[in-house]
């Protein structure tokens, strides 16, 4: 009764604001709870909030009711009943905020859509949006320039190619749409009687994409270049093969024309020269059989050896020949263009042929008993044939004219080093 206008307007302040506090925790708590201790609890404490703010309006218009209970109550104990009221709502207020977040509210679904990195929207089946999140949103301004009001209307734009300048159509099944440095993927999923459409954001995919479409496109350059050299191979084999053939064909009927040159030569001709001589050029003729087109490298050399002892020169050979085919077949051509030249510029009658295998390579040796050469040796012909035939096996040609005239060969085993 003794405190003034202004100290009984603050306690009215004060006891309004508590009871307002505590209504507003009472909703919530009806909201989140409805029938639970904790509700009951709020209130009460409702109606203990009541009290204080109903003995100020008393006291302050001079209608007594309950303030009659409490005229003779000290004012430190008022405003120690206004901070337990405080204290207790804080507390309630806390156990109300924990619960919050354990619970879904109204607008929980549509804030967790709202965060998802990718767009969605839930429609009817006539176009009409029942959610869109955030994304989706900010997709539809991208492309079109307006918010979704109907989706059955974006894919008549989509269609129609209606969509802002910046936005391009990358592809049409599935849809993908690049738009403002990023690139969407458009699928639609269909739950009954409700639409589901979502945005995909694949821009580090679709990058990923276009690299290996571009490695595709040059490795299908790459392999019709390596198809077309193939044939260019197959060719080159091909007219190797011809211009091998022709070689032995042009090595054969040389020494038969150097046999019958040495035949018309001979004063005295014996029936056994006659049938060395046809010997010789039914040999010649055997190569134009297609039949013995590809003979093996033994039996080449051994027919070496019985044509240089038919046009009346003796070989002698130390050595085994090699192992391998194409070693022996070269040997053979080598051994043939040496003959040739000891018997054509030296006129050579005895040929001396040592063989030695030595691991990775193989060497050859050939000496003649022929006439010396007086000048220095030109490469050319024969010898330019041999040497270029030994590069292609990384192989060696060495000249020396001492007592004898002699040939140093030398080469890699195991075939060509061309193509």
């Amino acid at each position: 009764m003794n405190l003034s206008t202004a100290a009984l307007a603050i306690l009215f302040i004060a006891s309004l604001a508590i009871l307002i506090m505590a209504l507003d925790l009472s909703v919530d708590a009806a909201l989140a709870l409805r029938i639970s201790p904790l509700f009951f609890t709020s209130a009460l404490l409702v109606l203990a909030a009541l009290l204080p703010a109903q003995v100020v309006a008393e006291l302050g218009t001079g209608h007594y009711h309950l303030a009659d209970y409490f005229l003779h109550t000290p004012l430190l104990a008022f405003i120690a009943y206004l901070l337990v009221l405080l204290f207790l709502e804080g507390v309630l207020a806390r156990k109300l905020s924990k619960l919050k977040k354990k619970q879904l509210g109204e607008n929980s679904v549509k804030e967790s859509v709202d965060n998802l990195p990718d767009g969605i929207c839930f429609s009817k089946l006539d176009g009409t949006p029942l959610l869109v999140n955030r994304q989706m949103q900010e997709i539809s301004y991208q492309v079109f320039g307006k918010k979704i009001v109907n989706d059955l209307l974006c894919a008549r734009d989509i269609e129609t190619n209606r969509i802002r300048p910046r936005t391009k159509i990358l592809q049409r099944e599935p849809l993908i749409i690049a738009s403002n440095s990023k690139v969407w993927q458009i699928k639609i999923i269909h739950h009954g009687l409700v639409k589901e459409t979502l945005a995909y954001d694949i821009t580090l995919e679709w990058a990923l994409y276009e690299e290996i479409e571009k490695m595709t496109r040059a490795n299908q350059r790459m392999n019709a270049e390596l198809k077309a050299y193939q044939e260019k191979i197959g060719e080159y084999t091909r007219q190797k093969e011809i211009l091998q053939a022709k070689i032995k064909i042009h090595d054969r009927l040389g020494q038969a024309l150097i046999y019958f040159r040495r035949y018309l030569e001979k004063s005295e001709k014996t029936p056994e020269d006659r049938r060395r001589l046809e010997t010789l050029w039914r040999e010649c003729l055997i190569l134009f059989d297609e039949e013995d087109e590809a003979p093996k490298a033994a039996s080449a050399w051994d027919k070496f050896i019985s044509t240089a002892k038919a046009i009346g020169v003796d070989v002698m050979v130390e050595g085994d020949v090699p192992a391998s085919e194409e070693d022996q077949a070269l040997l053979v051509d080598l051994v043939h263009e040496a003959l040739n030249n000891a018997i054509r510029h030296g006129h050579a009658k005895k040929i001396w042929i040592t063989l030695k295998d030595r691991g990775p390579t193989f060497s050859c040796t050939i000496k003649n008993d022929g006439n010396l050469p007086t000048g220095p040796v030109e490469e050319k012909g024969g010898l330019k044939n041999m040497r270029q035939r030994l590069a292609y096996y990384d192989g060696t040609l060495a000249v020396r004219r001492e007592s004898l005239f002699q040939l140093d060969l030398s080469w890699s085993k195991g075939g060509f080093r061309d193509l």
